[in-house]
C-alpha cells in the first residue's frame, strides 16, 4: 500500500502543477452557482407569489433544473481531460519502460494512478457539498438523506469514469486521441442500453452493461445493491484491463492465452453482475425523508402476505392502445413499473403473451386511423398490415384462435391487462387508456394483491324499479364510478366485485357485502320492500341515495332507519352556478368515518351537488346518526307543488351520452340538446323547472331557512358487526355525468371514503402519505444575490489565485 500512496502522491503533484486541475475546479465551482442559485432564486420568487412548489430538496438537487442531475451531465466532460494523460504520458516519453522494470508491481502502479484521480475527485464533490450545506442551512427541513445519496451517487460515476479514462490512456502514446476514446467509450455505456432489446438475451446483457438511469436513481435518493455492484464491477473490470493491458506488453505468451485472460473477466464480471442483479439479492436503502420511492407501511404488509410465486402474466393486443409500453424494447421500463412492489416480493415471475384480436369497444380501434385499412374487417389482414406499418414483429403474436384456447379475455375488451396468479386464485390489473399515465398506481396494485389473500368486498346494485345502471355510459347512470374497467376509480379496480339483482326475481344473496338503491323511479312492492327490509335486519351495509320530486318513493324504506328525505329542494341562487347547484361541506362528525373525509374536513373541500333534497333524521333501532354532508349558509330549503310524477324519454347523444335536457335526475333545467336518437331514459319530472322558476324564498309557502344535512351515515352492532348505511338526498353527485363536471373532482374522493368505510377499512386501499416537510425556504432574495456573488464570483477567483500562487511557485522552483 505504501508504492500505491507514494504513486498516489506522485500524480496528484504533477495534476495540481498543471493549469487543468485548477481550471477544471473554477469552471465547475461556476457551473454549479449558476444551476443552484438561479434555481434558488426561481423558486424564491414562486413562494413569494404565493404559489406551493414541489419539495425544495428535490427540486434544487434532483428535479429538471436540479444541481445534481445538471452536474451529471457536465461530469463526464471534465473526467477525460484529467485522465488522458495518466498513462499515455508515460507511454510517449519512455517512462514506461522504467515502471516496467523497476520493482513496482503493475497493480500498484494502476492503483496508484487511479486513487489519484479518484482523491480528485473529491475536490469535485467537496465543491458539491458546499451547495448542500447551502441547502440544509436555508431549506425548511431539509431532506439530508436525499441530498447525501446524491453525492454518493455522483462519486460513484466519477470513480467509474475514472476508471475507463485510465484504461484508454493505456491503449495510446496520444493523449488527445485517449480523450476522444474515453468520450466514445462513454457514449457507448450511456446508450448500449437501447440496442438489440427486442431480443431477450441481448436486452438481458445490454440493459446490464448500461450506465444510463443508474445514477438517476441515487440522485432521488434510492440505493440499491445492485447499482453499486455494477459500478463496482465496472471498476474492477477496468482496472483489471489495464493491469492485463501491461501485462500482455512486457510478457510473451500465446494470444490465446491473452485472449482467454480477457474472456475469463468478461464471463467472471457477466457472471456475478447477472447474480446481484436478481431481485432475490437485491437490497435497497431509501435515503429520502419520508421514504418517498418505497410503497407506503401499509402496502408493504399486503405484499409481506404474498409467501412463494406470484405469476404475473402480461397479455399485449397489437390492436389495442398503450402497445409500445410492452413491446419487448420496452420490456426492461415495463419491468422497472413493478419493481417496488418486486422488491418485498422478490418471488415475482413476469411474463408476456403478445396476440391480435380487436377490441370490444370500437374506440379503441388504434388501427381505424390507418388509411391502408379502410374497408377491411379480417382481423388477421388488419394485424398484417398494423405489423407492417409500425415495424412490429408479426411472429410474435398469436391470432385469436390460438389465445382462445389459453385464455378469454373478452370481458377485458382484449385491452392490455395483466393477469395476477398465486395459489390457486387470479385477478387482473388493468391499464388506464385514457389517461396520460396509464399504469396501475400503488392503490390499484394493493387491491389486486388483496383480492389474492382475501375475499373481495361484493357490491350489489339493485335494479328492476328504474334505478341508476352500471352499464350505461349516460349522463344518469353509474358506470364511471362501479363497473368501468378502463377508469382507474372505478369499484372494480378498487377490489370489489360489482354486480347488479333484480329484486322481484330474486333475493339478496347471502354474502353480499354492500347494497346500492340508486335512486328508483318506481315505487317499491311490497315483496321487494320485505327483501330489502330482512337485509337490513340482518345487519347488511347499504347505500342509498334520492333525488327531489322522488322522495315519496323511498321514504316508506327509510322509515325504518329514523331518516326521510325532506320535501322540496335545496336552492342557493347564485348568477354563477347553475340553480340548485351546491358545493356541499363535510360535517365535523364526519372526521369519524374515514381518512378521506377528513381529510377534506380539515382543508374545507367540498362535494359538488346538483338538485338535492334535505335529509331528516330521528334515531331509532339503536343507529347512531351522523351527518355527513351539509348545504352551505345562505340557502334555503324550496318547497313546490308535487304535481303528478310521469316519465319522459331525455334525448340521448350520439357517443351514448344524456343531453343536458334534464338536470338533478327528476327535475327539468334547461331545454333542447342536439339529439341524434331517442333513446329510452327514465327521468322523472316534477312541476318545477329550475331555469325559469322564482326560487326566491317564501316563507308562506313553506320555504325553509337554514343548513341542512344532504348526506346521513347510520350505524349499529348487528349479530356482533358493524352494519353501515349512507342515505343521501342526491344521485348526481355519483353519476357518469356528476363525476365528468371540473366542479366535482372532489366526489370521487368523497365515494372512495365511503366504500373504504363501508369495506370495514378493506377496499380502496389508502395509499395517502405523510406531506414533504421542505416546502419552504428561509432566505430573501437579497441574500440570495449575495450567495451569487460569493459563489460565482468570489470563490471561483480565489480558487484561481491559489492555482496561479502554486503555478507560479512550481515553475520558480
Amino acid at each position: 500500500m505504501r508504492k500505491i500512496f507514494k504513486i498516489a502522491k506522485l500524480e496528484l503533484s504533477i495534476l495540481f502543477y498543471s493549469p487543468v486541475a485548477w481550471l477544471v475546479l473554477t469552471i465547475f465551482m461556476i457551473q454549479c452557482g449558476f444551476t443552484f442559485l438561479d434555481n434558488l432564486q426561481q423558486i424564491r420568487t414562486t413562494l413569494s407569489l404565493g404559489y406551493q412548489t414541489t419539495p425544495i430538496t428535490g427540486a434544487l438537487f434532483n428535479g429538471q433544473y436540479g444541481l445534481f442531475s445538471a452536474m451529471q451531465g457536465y461530469i463526464y466532460l471534465y473526467l477525460p481531460i484529467l485522465t488522458m494523460g495518466l498513462m499515455s504520458r508515460e507511454t510517449s516519453s519512455g517512462s514506461i519502460k522504467l515502471l516496467l522494470s523497476s520493482p513496482v508491481k503493475l497493480s500498484e502502479i494502476i492503483l496508484g494512478k487511479y486513487f489519484a484521480i479518484i482523491t480528485y475527485g473529491l475536490t469535485l464533490i467537496a465543491i458539491l457539498l458546499i451547495y448542500g450545506l447551502i441547502g440544509a442551512l436555508f431549506v425548511v427541513h431539509p431532506d439530508f438523506g436525499l441530498i447525501l445519496s446524491g453525492l454518493f451517487g455522483l462519486y460513484l460515476l466519477i470513480c467509474t469514469y475514472a476508471a475507463i479514462g485510465l484504461f484508454m490512456s493505456c491503449l495510446t502514446t496520444y493523449q488527445v486521441v485517449a480523450a476522444i476514446s474515453t468520450l466514445a467509450v462513454f457514449a457507448v455505456m450511456r446508450y448500449v442500453g437501447v440496442i438489440g432489446q427486442e431480443y431477450d438475451f441481448v436486452r438481458d446483457l445490454t440493459y446490464f452493461l448500461s450506465i444510463s438511469g443508474r445514477t438517476e436513481k441515487m440522485l432521488a435518493g434510492l440505493i440499491t445493491t445492485k447499482d453499486v455492484i455494477y459500478y463496482l464491477i465496472i471498476i474492477t473490470s477496468f482496472l483489471t484491463l489495464c493491469v492485463l493491458k501491461l501485462k500482455n506488453q512486457r510478457e510473451r505468451k500465446p494470444w490465446s492465452v491473452k485472449v482467454g485472460r480477457y474472456v475469463a473477466l468478461a464471463v467472471v464480471a457477466l457472471t456475478f453482475g447477472y447474480i446481484t442483479s436478481r431481485p432475490l439479492f437485491t437490497g435497497y436503502l431509501d435515503t429520502t425523508d419520508r421514504k418517498s420511492l418505497t410503497i407506503g407501511k401499509p402496502s408493504q404488509e399486503i405484499a409481506g402476505k404474498i409467501e412463494g410465486p406470484l405469476k404475473v402474466t402480461t397479455y399485449v393486443n397489437m390492436l389495442a392502445p398503450n402497445l409500445y409500453n410492452v413491446l419487448p424494447q420496452s420490456r426492461n421500463m415495463d419491468l422497472g413499473r413493478l419493481e417496488s412492489y418486486q422488491r418485498f416480493i422478490p418471488r415475482m415471475d413476469m411474463n408476456y403473451v403478445y396476440y391480435y384480436q380487436k377490441p370490444v369497444d370500437t374506440n379503441y380501434y388504434t388501427f381505424k386511423y390507418n388509411p391502408n385499412l379502410k374497408g377491411v374487417t379480417d382481423v388477421d389482414k388488419i394485424a398484417e398490415q398494423t405489423a407492417i406499418t409500425t415495424g412490429i414483429d408479426p411472429d410474435r403474436f398469436m391470432p385469436p384462435a390460438q389465445l382462445q384456447k389459453q385464455i378469454d379475455l373478452k370481458d377485458e375488451g382484449f385491452l392490455l391487462v395483466r393477469k395476477l396468479e398465486y395459489k390457486g386464485k387470479s385477478t387482473y390489473l388493468r391499464f388506464y387508456m385514457n389517461e396520460q399515465d396509464s399504469y396501475a398506481s400503488e392503490a390499484e396494485m394493493n387491491a389486486a394483491l388483496k383480492r389474492l389473500i382475501m375475499p373481495a368486498s361484493k357490491v350489489i346494485f339493485i335494479t328492476g324499479n328504474k334505478e341508476r345502471g352500471i352499464d350505461s355510459p349516460v349522463d344518469r347512470d353509474y358506470q364511471s364510478f362501479s363497473s368501468l374497467k378502463t377508469r382507474r376509480n372505478a369499484l372494480v379496480n378498487q377490489g370489489f366485485d360489482v354486480d347488479t339483482l333484480k329484486l322481484n326475481k330474486t333475493d339478496i344473496p347471502e354474502h353480499t357485502d354492500i347494497v346500492v338503491i340508486g335512486d328508483p323511479t318506481i315505487p317499491f312492492t311490497s315483496d321487494q320492500l320485505a327483501k330489502i327490509t330482512a337485509y337490513i335486519n340482518k345487519g347488511g351495509n347499504m347505500l342509498v341515495v334520492g333525488e327531489p320530486g322522488r322522495q315519496q318513493l323511498l321514504n316508506p324504506l327509510l322509515k325504518q332507519l329514523g331518516v326521510q328525505l325532506k320535501g322540496g329542494i335545496l336552492v342557493k341562487p347564485d348568477k354563477m352556478l347553475t340553480p340548485g347547484f351546491i358545493n356541499a361541506k363535510l360535517n365535523k362528525s364526519a372526521v369519524e368515518i374515514d381518512s378521506n373525509l377528513a381529510r377534506m374536513q380539515k382543508v374545507g373541500l367540498t362535494v359538488s351537488v346538483q338538485g338535492a333534497a334535505a335529509v331528516d333524521y330521528q334515531p331509532t333501532g339503536g343507529f347512531k346518526i351522523t351527518p355527513l354532508l351539509m348545504s352551505t349558509a345562505g340557502g334555503w330549503n324550496k318547497m313546490f307543488a308535487p304535481g303528478s310524477i310521469k316519465e319522459k324519454t331525455a334525448p340521448v347523444k350520439a357517443n351514448g351520452t344524456a343531453s343536458p335536457s334534464t338536470l338533478g335526475g327528476g327535475l327539468v333545467a334547461a331545454s333542447g340538446g342536439d339529439a341524434s336518437s331517442d333513446v329510452p331514459v327514465p327521468v322523472n319530472v316534477g312541476s318545477l323547472d329550475l331555469s325559469t322558476a322564482d326560487l326566491s324564498f317564501k316563507a308562506d309557502e313553506g320555504d325553509e331557512k337554514g343548513i341542512f344535512p344532504i348526506s346521513v351515515a347510520l350505524s349499529r352492532v348487528v349479530n356482533g358487526k358493524q352494519q353501515r348505511i349512507v342515505v343521501s338526498g342526491d344521485a348526481d353527485f355519483a353519476s357518469n355525468g356528476g363525476l365528468s363536471r371540473p366542479k366535482s373532482k372532489y366526489n370521487e374522493y368523497y365515494l372512495q371514503g365511503l366504500f373504504r368505510w363501508f369495506s370495514n377499512g378493506a377496499f380502496p386501499s389508502d395509499i395517502t402519505r405523510q406531506p414533504a416537510r421542505d416546502m419552504d425556504i428561509k432566505i430573501s432574495r437579497g441574500q440570495i444575490t449575495g450567495l451569487m456573488w460569493l459563489c460565482k464570483a468570489i470563490i471561483p477567483a480565489i480558487i484561481a489565485i491559489i492555482g496561479a500562487i502554486v503555478l507560479f511557485k512550481r515553475r520558480r522552483s
